[in-house]
């Protein structure tokens, strides 16, 4: 049985696909997994969480693929303007995301069925970034409108609003935002400022200046930050010390994201590069992807189901014909959400099979192995 690779990194680009590209961490190599063309615009944002990858893109909608089947799983069409922002919570339940026209929405992972939509979360700004809370019960929203939200995921309503005008040093640039890994601080991000707040405190920790603009943030521990820049630059800072302690040149341009799988970080450029480097800023392996690209989620090993190894295949059941000439009831469950409970209620109906009669199958659209 073939070693499965460290890690994947998925990327979203400009021209539409959403390319999938495997590290190999014996060879120190990247190479490509798939390619998914479904997106009718411009790739935003990706999220992962367990088997399920979601991707928004300018064209309105998320798609959620199943990496274990490697075959495309739902499709999410509650927005009417751009995806700017997708994330799981952290117990794999729901799925949230926020959109150019201020609607934020929270989906059940498993049914995919739309629980809780504001139409207004930001009065009606634009929502640039979402984080959850590893608790689940919390959610911070970045808008247009320069304030920052909380949500209180439990009860489903907002709970309080910072208008970051009076507290940012340059809060029209801020656009993107991350929780600590102690749950307590996070940070905001964009602009030539890099700034932690807290919630216990309720203000700004640390405000850090850069000569070059922010463009893409990674919390590596509890103290360190890693920080890309529009120049191509990737620093660390000490969150403590309030001030860079190594920097090095990992791209010709801007950086657009940069992800972390156990000691290995991952950049990715505006030109297209994909980067694997080493704690010591060393570079283990390089991609071109062909393509401008926006954004980017590390994938940890995942079993993969393929027709090639039967042991892992896919199981499909076929279902056979009535042989009776006897009309014949099946019981068919079906899932009614109850308004008094947050849990779907099971609720039975009756569904009539006459003979011969066998339900047609959905076929799968499955994720392309390259792109051509």
């Amino acid at each position: 049985m073939v070693k499965p690779p460290t890690f994947e990194v998925v990327a979203g680009t400009y021209e539409e696909f959403l390319l999938g590209y495997t590290f190999s961490s014996k060879e120190n190599s990247l190479t490509q997994s798939f390619a998914a063309h479904d997106h009718a615009a411009s790739v935003r944002c990706v999220a992962i969480s367990g088997q399920y990858l979601a991707s928004g893109g300018a064209d309105d909608r998320i798609f959620i693929y199943d990496l274990k089947t490697r075959k495309q799983h739902f499709t999410l069409t509650n927005h009417n303007s751009t995806v700017n922002c997708l994330e799981f919570t952290d117990n794999h339940s729901h799925l949230i995301s926020g959109s150019a026209d201020g609607v934020l929405a929270i989906v059940r992972v498993g049914n995919w069925q739309l629980e809780k939509v504001w139409e207004k979360a930001h009065k009606g700004a634009a929502i640039l970034d979402v984080a959850v809370h590893s608790s689940g019960k919390l959610a911070l929203t970045l808008g247009a409108d320069c304030s920052l939200c909380t949500w209180n995921l439990v009860k489903g309503r907002q709970a309080y609003v910072i208008n970051l005008r009076s507290k940012c040093k340059d809060a029209r640039s801020l656009e993107k935002i991350l929780w600590a890994p102690d749950g307590v601080r996070f940070v905001l991000y964009g602009g030539k400022y890099t700034e932690v707040w807290s919630v216990e405190s309720g203000g700004f920790l640390t405000q850090i200046g850069h000569k070059e603009k922010v463009t893409a943030c990674l919390w590596m521990d509890d103290e360190m930050l890693l920080v890309g820049h529009e120049n191509g630059e990737i620093s660390v800072l000490n969150i403590e010390e309030g001030k860079v302690i190594s920097s090095f040149q990992a791209h010709d341009s801007r950086v657009k994201s940069v992800g972390l799988f156990k000691k290995r970080i991952v950049s990715v450029s505006s030109n297209g590069e994909i980067k694997v480097w080493n704690r010591n800023h060393e570079e283990l392996a390089v991609v071109d992807s062909g393509c401008r690209l926006t954004c980017v989620c590390i994938v940890p090993p995942i079993e993969v189901k393929t027709e090639e190894n039967p042991e892992e295949s896919v199981v499909e059941i076929e279902l056979e014909p009535v042989e009776t000439k006897k009309i014949k009831k099946a019981q068919v469950v079906e899932i009614v959400e109850d308004e008094d409970e947050d849990t779907p209620v099971k609720k039975k109906k009756t569904k009539q099979i006459n003979e011969g009669q066998v339900p047609k199958k959905k076929k799968k659209k499955r994720l392309n192995p390259t792109r051509e």
